[in-house]
């Protein structure tokens, strides 16, 4: 896990030097998170529209800016994870780019509330490779003395595309009518702008996922296949699919691993109809059952098929806190980040939409590309006298966004609204290269993509299958959207306690324990 024992050699170049190669991987890879981040969030300034044309309610909204797409995520995303570290990245990630820009568009034909939903789940089953493959792609080719800072780089395609669905969005919702009559595809003019909207930012990634297949792939330590490629495929995806994960279980750990899961569904069974019960919310619960099973029981099957990546991810107090901890902070910036647009566009009505769409989109994209770059060489800075350090950015992220969204839900005028939401930008941008790369630091070589696929997954099921449907319902229970905003920043003191103890722990992993701890678990020597 040093920089020259980690394999970690740039594209074309000695080691430890970063080369052009290097460079243009990471240029590929911010667009490929860019479109990720568009297809995901050009939602959020369309649910407005979308929910006034499908007749729809908060709650429901909540499923689709959320649940839909992040469920379905991590359930393909737990085998994703495993199989990007045995198969080629830059193909699967372009076949997931593909899948994800056609559903996107596909989105657009819908013409009810399942329909839709189907559309985002297909959007998350694409995304699920991105995060896997891209985050393995860069701990290869840069040294880990700038990986941080090339992580932080990569994430800010996520601002990007968050940014240009806000302005592409918004200028769809206004101009659509007057734009769509001066062009040839008259055709076109049946569709909503909010269905336009989302045919034309997904048909361009197509080609983006043609230029995923030029990029070069370093060589990587692998453990050898004790069986076909075909099978490690066949027996990952069996690991997180329902109901396959049974026998996946069974033939790994016999009747009694089979009866733990068993007794696994009966608790998260038992949950689930209690929640449904009191909520109503059929969908959003299972759901939700579904991704905690399936993130469950993949750690099951890795504690018996792989017992050292098990033992430095989901079986390590460090890895395990500081994942829940910062998937809380998560959930916390969920809840603004993908209702701020409507809660834009209803306090202030009298604002164009393009004009909020604009003005979120180069706020949102200037802050957080700030936060993220800064954070980046922050953390790296600071980790030199902390190993804590990504774990204490995020707790100054943490308490930096309560004074911002309390501003934001009471702004009496959309100037106050641009400022604190620009504040909010920078802030929630700081933490997350530092812990891309922490994530990274905690695992050996060989198990990167599975390592950034176990604390994306968690992180993506916590914040958006909850966080966006946390605002919805109680913005539909109390009338406020406002409300439901403010509400979620209840989960603060438990991510900063949380984040504490993980701190504390983090502090003491080095290198050569992390090491230790796998060669302890059956990792070879050499």
């Amino acid at each position: 896990m040093h920089e020259a024992a980690s394999g970690t050699v740039s594209l074309g170049g000695k080691p430890g030097r970063i080369s052009a190669s290097a460079y243009f991987a990471l240029f590929v890879l911010v667009l490929a998170n860019m479109f990720n981040m568009l297809d995901r969030s050009i939602v959020s300034i369309l649910a407005q529209s979308i929910k006034a044309d499908l007749k729809l309610d908060d709650a429901d909204l909540g499923f689709l800016l959320g649940t839909a797409f992040a469920v379905f995520y991590s359930i393909v995303g737990i085998a994703m994870g495993r199989i990007s570290d045995v198969v080629s990245r830059k193909k699967m990630l372009a076949i997931g780019l593909a899948l994800w820009s056609v559903m996107t568009a596909l989105g657009g034909a819908a013409v009810g509330f399942v329909s839709l939903s189907a559309a985002r789940i297909g959007v998350g089953v694409g995304e699920a490779v991105a995060n896997p493959c891209s985050h393995s792609l860069l701990a290869d080719v840069f040294p880990p003395r700038n990986r941080a800072l090339a992580l932080g780089t990569y994430l800010t395609g996520t601002f990007l595309g968050t940014a240009t669905a806000m302005i592409v969005g918004g200028l769809f919702v206004q101009k659509w009518p007057s734009f769509c009559g001066a062009i040839p595809i008259a055709t076109a003019c049946h569709l909503a702008g909010w269905q336009a909207a989302m045919v034309a930012v997904g048909l361009p990634g197509l080609l983006l996922a043609l230029l995923v297949l030029t990029l070069h792939e370093p060589e990587r330590p692998r453990r050898p296949l004790k069986h076909s490629l075909f099978m490690v495929i066949l027996r990952e995806i069996g690991s997180a699919l329902p109901p396959f994960t049974l026998f996946s279980i069974f033939g790994l750990a016999g009747r009694d691993g089979l009866l733990r899961n068993l007794r696994l569904i009966a608790i998260i069974a038992v949950i689930a109809t209690t929640l449904i019960y009191v909520t109503g919310d059929i969908a959003q619960w299972i759901a939700c059952s579904l991704g905690a099973y399936s993130i469950a029981t993949w750690g099951q099957v890795q504690s018996h098929s792989d017992k050292p990546l098990f033992r430095l991810t989901y079986g390590d107090k460090t890895f395990s806190l500081g994942v829940i901890s910062t998937a809380l902070v998560a959930c916390v910036i969920a809840g603004i980040s993908v209702w701020a647009a409507p809660l834009a566009m209803r306090t202030f009505p009298q604002v164009p939409a393009s004009k909020i769409g604009l003005g979120l989109g180069m706020i949102y994209v200037a802050g957080a590309m700030l936060g993220v770059v800064i954070g980046g060489w922050l953390t790296d800075r600071w980790k030199r006298s902390d190993l804590a350090a990504p774990l204490n950015m995020t707790a100054i992220t943490q308490i930096a966004m309560i004074p911002c969204i309390l501003t934001i839900v009471s702004a009496k005028s959309i100037e106050v609204f641009f400022m604190a939401y620009f504040v909010q930008s920078i802030v929630t941008a700081i933490w997350s290269g530092g812990i891309a790369a922490m994530i990274q630091d905690l695992v050996l070589p060989r198990m990167r993509g599975a390592a950034a696929a176990c604390h994306s997954l968690v992180a993506i099921v916590v914040a958006s299958g909850i966080g966006p449907y946390w605002t919805g319902k109680v913005s539909k229970m109390t009338g406020s959207l406002g409300t439901g905003i403010a509400s979620i920043l209840i989960l603060a003191p438990l991510a900063l306690y949380l984040l504490w103890i993980a701190a504390k722990r983090l502090r003491f992993e080095t290198p050569e324990r992390r090491l230790a701890l796998a060669i302890e678990a059956g990792e070879p020597a050499n």
